[in-house]
């Protein structure tokens, strides 16, 4: 969720905000009706970078794409065949 506050009232309450916050929601900072700033938890920041940085690599993208298709293909192997397979407890 996405709440908005004027960047006078976030400034007077910024010892407090975090008290406000969601650790999903985001707060958008308005200056003049113009969103300046988005204020969000520590938490969403770094799935948002950790999922860009996913996003730019290449390699990596290339295989989450060939996961996806597996799949879909039903190349798959249940979990349980693999804990026995490698002989763990998990």
């Amino acid at each position: 969720m996405i709440k908005q506050m004027q960047i006078t009232e976030a400034r007077r309450k910024l010892n407090e905000l975090y008290k406000e916050l969601d650790p999903r929601d985001t707060i958008s900072i308005t200056s003049r009706g113009k969103q300046v700033y988005a204020l969000m938890s520590w938490e969403m920041y770094e799935a948002i970078d950790e999922t860009l940085s996913i996003l730019g690599d290449p390699e990596l993208m290339e295989s989450f794409k060939k996961g996806i298709k597996d799949i879909q293909a039903g190349r798959v192997t249940d979990w349980e065949e693999v804990k026995k397979e490698l002989d763990i407890g998990v």
